[in-house]
């Protein structure tokens, strides 16, 4: 390989880079959950950076430690749900009925939501109308609440273009001639 198609450091601009593997450790309901990371180092200013690859094997690798979790929300699961209704943390934090830096330590995994509060994040993320509903009562306002119900919208039309036409229902017959006589002993009105 040439020089000129090496990966260059984005610090320096050096190509010698060395592959190197990190250790990010997480303990959720005091379990520790240690996810072995990929990464490079430059030897020439000791700057570290990662190529894409390395970031898309590392995102599977992080996905992966769910399992452990026993039903506890991830960190970047409570960031994605704030960032899909534009809201800072201090709000989500009101609209939760958490302090103002809870939010924070959830995304960084510094602690973990208690069992209530991940029940109503957990239902906040599968039912959108919920979090709406918390937010109405909190006061607080979801800055992106109408381009995510259009959103929802789009997406619920767009399954429902692509699945197949369901096939029509049977028939009814015409006159009861035509159905079939019923098998075995049938019960006669008394006459």
């Amino acid at each position: 390989m040439t020089e000129r198609l090496k990966p260059t450091c984005p610090n320096c601009d050096s190509t010698r880079l060395k592959p190197v593997t990190f250790k990010e450790t997480f303990t959720p309901r005091g379990q520790q959950v240690v996810v072995t990371l990929l990464g490079m180092k430059c030897q020439a200013c000791g700057h570290e950076a990662g190529t894409w690859d390395q970031h898309d094997e590392n995102l599977k690798r992080l996905a992966a430690r769910k399992a452990a979790y026993g039903g506890l929300l991830m960190g970047e699961e409570i960031v994605a749900l704030r960032q899909r209704y534009g809201l800072t943390q201090q709000a989500a934090a009101k609209i939760f009925g958490k302090g103002k830096i809870a939010f924070s330590r959830y995304e960084n995994e510094a602690s973990y939501p208690d069992d209530g509060t991940t029940l109503m994040l957990q239902a906040a993320i599968e039912m959108p109308v919920f979090i709406k509903w918390l937010a109405d009562r909190a006061g607080v306002e979801l800055p992106l609440w109408k381009q995510r119900t259009k959103d929802d919208a789009a997406a619920r039309g767009a399954l429902r273009a692509a699945s197949p036409v369901e096939a029509a229902p049977p028939r009814a017959f015409k006159n009861s001639a035509s159905r079939a006589k019923p098998r075995g002993k049938t019960a006669h009105a008394a006459g």
